[in-house]
């Protein structure tokens, strides 16, 4: 063999050959769009590739404000709602425009996705996630919460560790998407708490990061 050869599959191979994916996606998703039975289905399509890309970093990182990461990270669950014919998800938010987190875009995107997507995933009736934003003393406090069906008490201490998942039917899940999720918010200083509601059906998680 050519000692040339690089036998170690780098993550810019791996963009590489997951680009070769979006492209044969991304041909399937403009034929689609031609006919108009399919042109929602097709615009899915296009985003889904397009945060694909983003992930992988194949697309340049854009700067980490709060209001846009979670319009994006909105967008990725309704889509996936539709294509699963899950229960749809209203979002209320109160994010101020100007907020700011560490480090990058991508990374964040991860965050409030699975946050959204393992509520998404449990519903069974169409719910609502509230998302708020607000800088305690030098700290920034960012809430998700739900009112869907709240965290099996037997879990809640180790919600974050890997392959640990709140899904009654775990056919096809990693339990991963939390674990993920911590991880994340540890890399840029933080923390983030998980709780049951007191006074309503739902979960809260609490992610707490210093000031910028």
């Amino acid at each position: 063999m050519d000692d040339s050869l690089d036998t170690d599959l780098t993550h810019e191979t791996l963009v590489h050959d997951l680009n070769n994916v979006f492209e044969t996606i991304t041909e399937a998703a403009e034929l689609l769009s031609a006919d108009r039975r399919w042109k929602a289905l097709a615009a899915t399509l296009g985003r889904s590739v397009a945060r694909g890309r983003r992930l992988l970093g194949a697309i340049p990182d854009s700067t980490p404000h709060l209001a846009s990461i979670v319009d994006d990270a909105i967008q990725s669950v309704t889509d996936y709602c539709i294509a699963a014919r899950k229960p749809r998800i209203r979002f209320v938010r109160e994010i101020p425009g100007d907020i700011r987190l560490p480090g990058s875009a991508k990374d964040w995107e991860r965050v409030f996705a699975n946050l959204f997507l393992n509520t998404a995933q449990i519903m069974q009736k169409p719910g609502r996630i509230d998302i708020a934003a607000h800088h305690a003393e030098e700290a920034l406090q960012i809430t998700v919460s739900d009112n869907g069906p709240g965290i099996p008490p037997e879990i809640l201490a180790r919600m974050f560790r890997p392959h640990v998942s709140t899904k009654a039917n775990k056919s096809g899940r990693s339990g991963l998407g939390l674990h993920i999720v911590a991880s994340i918010v540890k890399r840029y200083s933080g923390s983030v708490i998980a709780a049951n509601r007191e006074h309503a059906n739902g979960a809260t998680f609490t992610i707490s990061l210093p000031a910028l």
